[in-house]
């Protein structure tokens, strides 16, 4: 690499954005525009299907030659998709969106700024929006401690945005979790020192429904089981599983409170629209 490849690779790296997707017919193209709507303009997009059969498809050929690479197989789970993504991508920092997540305007502008604003930055991330059929439900934070009980996410991965080195050195997603694959691997950035930096701005839309809402007990046991073979105190780890149960209890009641109180919003727009129309 020449002195001047290396300056620009430097000043603007190349940054992969990997999406998977199982017959996401209804969201994958509004995840691929957020991608392409980026003024960043040093991104490769890849795409890991696992063997859609709707019209999945069809949208990835209609942006066929925007992207940098597709596939569309059985995998072996959500893991293996990452990893193939990550294994074929060839960007300088990485960020994993599933189908249905949409990058907010700027965001990679912002993540790349804030990766040369703070150079021993080895990982970051950020908030999400949970949204619904359009409607913005809540916005979702980590917790500032791994201990918190009463906040159900460690750390947004969809908003996480993490250098290729990391991957190298620190090896990709278990295989052996089905759900909370990304918490085992966030826990093993922390048993091994990494840099992590939270950048406390909304990075990423999130469709709410998705495998770990729809599973959050299985998701809870496997983050149980991450945290013990990281080797956290057992006694703590088994009161935070009670919580979070407890918590995510509280907050499905939460979120169906938001669901309705957004559609009131929405129907009561609609409905004074409407009557300006009429006048």
């Amino acid at each position: 690499m020449d002195l001047e490849t290396t300056r620009q690779a430097t000043l603007k790296p190349m940054v992969s954005i990997i999406t998977i997707a199982l017959n996401s017919e209804k969201y994958l193209e509004q995840t691929i525009l957020s991608v392409l709507n980026q003024t960043y303009d040093n991104i490769t997009h890849i795409i890991i299907d696992g063997g859609s059969t709707d019209g999945t498809l069809d949208i990835i050929h209609k942006y066929e030659s925007r992207l940098a690479y597709w596939v569309s197989e059985k995998d072996e789970g959500i893991s293996d998709a990452f990893n193939k993504g990550i294994r074929d991508s060839s960007g300088q920092i990485i960020g994993i969106i599933n189908s249905g997540d949409i990058l907010l305007p700027g965001t990679i502008d912002r993540v790349v700024s804030f990766f040369a604003e703070n150079p021993r930055a080895e990982v970051i991330h950020g908030d999400v929006l949970l949204y619904e059929n359009d409607i913005v439900i809540k916005r979702i934070k980590p917790a500032a401690r791994w201990w918190l009980p009463w906040r159900l996410v460690l750390f947004n991965h969809p908003a996480t945005f993490v250098r290729r080195e990391v991957y190298e050195r620190y090896g990709v997603f278990s295989k052996n979790y089905k759900i909370a694959m990304d918490v085992e691997i966030y826990l093993r950035w922390i048993r091994s020192g990494i840099d992590i930096r939270y950048l406390p701005e909304a990075l990423v839309e999130m469709a709410a429904g998705g495998v770990s809402g729809r599973h959050a007990c299985l998701g809870y046991s496997e983050v149980t089981r991450a945290f013990i073979e990281k080797g956290f105190p057992k006694i703590v780890v088994y009161f935070l599983y009670m919580a979070k149960l407890i918590a995510h209890a509280a907050s499905v009641i939460e979120f169906r409170c938001r669901r309705w109180k957004a559609r009131l919003r929405g129907n009561m727009r609609s409905i004074s629209q409407s009557l300006q129309d009429k006048q």
